[in-house]
C-alpha cells in the first residue's frame, strides 16, 4: 500500500514543487482502466450511458485491464491510491490540470467529479479547469475568467457546480467567441441525448 507520508512520496512531492511541475492526472481514463470489468458498465461511462448512441454504449462494457483473481483487488486499491495521491499533490500546492484522454466533450465532466471525489472542493475543481488552466498555459489574459476584454467563452449550466460538481453535466448554453450554441442541439448532432 502506498504510504502518502513516506520519504519517497515526500521527496517526489518536493521534486515536483522544486521544478514547478504541473500534473494532469487524467483520473477518468485510469478509473475505467483500473476499475472497469468486462461485462459491467465502465464507471467513467455510468453517469452518461443512457445518453449515448448504442455503438458507444456497447464499448462501455468492454472492461479495463486484464483482471485475474490475483490482481482484481490490487487494481481497485491502486485506483483509490491514485485518488489519494491526487489530493496529496493538491494539498502540497502542486498545480493540477483537469484533462482526459477519453471522449471529448463528455469525460471532462467525469474528471471534475473525480477531483471532488479525491477531496478537492467543487469550486476549486472548477477553478482548476478554467482559470488555473488558462494561467498555466499563459492564456489568462484572454481566457479562464469573465472580465471585460476577455474572450466570451463560457457555459451556462442548470444548477450550481460550485456546490454540486455533477451539475456541470447539465450545460444548457455554450458561448464560444461570443457565439451562442444550445447544448441540446450540439449533443443531438452527435447522437447524444442532453443531460436532464
Amino acid at each position: 500500500m502506498l504510504d502518502l507520508q513516506s520519504k519517497q512520496v515526500n521527496d517526489f512531492i518536493a521534486l515536483l514543487l522544486q521544478h514547478h511541475t504541473t500534473v494532469d492526472v487524467t483520473m477518468a481514463t485510469f478509473e475505467g482502466m483500473f476499475t472497469g470489468r468486462p461485462g459491467e458498465v465502465s464507471p467513467d461511462f455510468a453517469p452518461i450511458l443512457s445518453r449515448l448512441p448504442a455503438q458507444v454504449q456497447r464499448g462501455a462494457y468492454s472492461g479495463g485491464l486484464a483482471v485475474t483473481s490475483e490482481n482484481d483487488q490490487l487494481y481497485k486499491d491502486s485506483y483509490r491510491a491514485m485518488l489519494r495521491m491526487t489530493k496529496r499533490m493538491y494539498d502540497a500546492g502542486i498545480p493540477i490540470l483537469a484533462g482526459t484522454d477519453a471522449t471529448a466533450g463528455l469525460m471532462l465532466h467525469r474528471e471534475l467529479e473525480l477531483e471532488v471525489q479525491a477531496g478537492i472542493p467543487p469550486a476549486k475543481a472548477l477553478q482548476i479547469a478554467t482559470f488555473n488552466a488558462a494561467r498555466l498555459l499563459k492564456q489568462d489574459k484572454d481566457l479562464g475568467s469573465i472580465a471585460a476584454g476577455k474572450r466570451a467563452d463560457l457555459v451556462l449550466v442548470e444548477g450550481n457546480p460550485a456546490e454540486h460538481i455533477s451539475d456541470i453535466r447539465r450545460c444548457r448554453v455554450v458561448m464560444k467567441n461570443g457565439v451562442l450554441f444550445r447544448s441540446a442541439e450540439l449533443y443531438a448532432a452527435a447522437g447524444i441525448k442532453p443531460a436532464e
